[in-house]
């Protein structure tokens, strides 16, 4: 079978580019072939196809009054992005095209070029972009469901995107054209849900229920060494910004003074978590920074279980198979997806988003019984080797494709 697989990116840049690559990976080895159409830029991985990928834009701002109404344009509706993606259908021949991320840098003209050529289309819906104008239903550090059943126009009125009015009233009118116009529903055959609650999400929103379905990630098992000891310390892996719950873990670090942790990664909140952490003597909470690799994997399968503790709508977070994957149980929130992943007194324990007395409980209960953080790590392994392995994540996906073919 003969797969066009379309991104933004064609470069590992967050987790919907590391389970396409992933995805990838997995059909190449059956025996399958992959297409991929993305946009042209200078990290991106080799192809053969890359003459067709679309122009790089950034959105930065910069091109002046000329080059911000191009990209508004763009956004919207792209010819270049639908010329060239019927270019590669009529190069390649796919059976089936799987698509991603494709808001923005390549718009939605691309599923009517697919369409009008009779290539199946299915779509991985890996944040909220086809109910929340922002993607992420969470504003000024809050969740938010302002905007559904048409109401995009909220986004406008509390300046979701970035704060700007202008950039909020473009992905506003986006969401109106491509709601009127029935681009999504009229041209993708069927979506794939990464978590239930995302699917229940679309559904409450005006998506037919047939044209979801549920469908967790798969993960690469062999690159993942289960290690079910312990150097030490708990861990925190992800960016360091709005949403991930960094506030709560850090009230809860200061209540759970026995337990030591590392925090990596990096992002715009680094410096005032430090600047916290100095100021009120948090000596257990160590800033690793950034690591990515094998210097990430030791990092993981060196500590007790691996904390998650968002208070935004997270899909299905990759965080929680990669520890899972080393044998790591997760303290997580019960926000998004993450409870359809951790089974509370399983694979890990829960709390409630923002409960940082309950995090705190969480933290020092697992820390003080090491025999049962060990024996969660040891059930979570075994869930990801039963339901997210690549070979059974293959026999799910190649089933779905069977089934918008014919």
């Amino acid at each position: 079978m003969k797969v066009l697989v379309a991104n933004k990116y064609y470069f590992v840049k967050g987790g919907a580019e590391r389970y396409m690559f992933e995805l990838a990976r997995i059909l190449e080895r059956k025996g399958d072939s992959v297409v991929p159409f993305a946009m042209k830029h200078e990290q991106n991985d080799p192809s053969e196809h890359s003459d067709l990928f679309v122009s790089h834009e950034s959105f930065d701002g910069d091109g002046g009054a000329v080059g911000r109404m191009k990209a508004a344009v763009r956004v919207i509706y792209s010819r270049e992005a639908r010329r060239k993606i019927e270019a590669l259908v009529d190069r390649t021949a796919p059976d089936v095209s799987h698509l991603h991320n494709i808001a923005h840098q390549l718009s939605p003209s691309i599923l009517v070029g697919l369409k009008a050529k009779g290539v199946p289309v299915i779509q991985t819906l890996h944040d909220y972009k086809l109910i929340c104008p922002n993607y992420q239903m969470f504003v000024y550090d809050k969740t938010c469901e302002r905007c559904g059943h048409w109401r995009y126009y909220r986004a406008c009125v509390h300046r979701c995107m970035r704060g700007s009015f202008a950039a909020s009233a473009l992905v506003c009118a986006e969401a109106y054209i491509h709601k009127i116009l029935g681009t999504y529903s009229r041209n993708v055959d069927l979506f794939i849900a990464p978590s239930r609650q995302l699917l229940e999400r679309v559904v409450a929103h005006g998506v037919p229920r047939d044209k979801v379905v549920h469908l967790p990630y798969s993960i690469a098992l062999e690159e993942y060494e289960p290690c079910y000891g312990s150097d030490g310390y708990a861990v925190y892996v992800g960016r360091l910004s709005t949403g991930k719950g960094l506030e709560t873990l850090m009230s809860a670090l200061s209540r759970a003074r026995g337990v030591p942790f590392k925090i990596v990664g990096d992002g715009p909140f680094a410096p005032e978590l430090k600047e916290r952490a100095a100021r009120e003597g948090i000596d257990n909470a160590e800033f690793v920074g950034y690591l990515t690799g094998s210097e990430l994997k030791s990092m993981v399968g060196g500590s007790l279980f691996v904390v998650v503790p968002s208070e935004c709508f997270e899909n299905s977070p990759l965080t929680v198979y990669e520890a899972f994957a080393q044998g790591k149980p997760v303290v997580g929130s019960i926000i998004g997806g993450i409870p359809e992943l951790v089974g509370n007194g399983e694979t890990g324990l829960l709390f409630e988003p923002g409960d940082d007395v309950a995090l705190a409980d969480r933290l020092t209960e697992l820390w003080g019984d090491q025999a049962r953080a060990v024996e969660m790590g040891r059930a979570a392994r075994a869930r990801v080797e039963r339901e997210y392995a690549p070979d059974v994540h293959y026999d799910k996906i190649r089933a779905i494709y069977e089934r918008v073919i014919q």
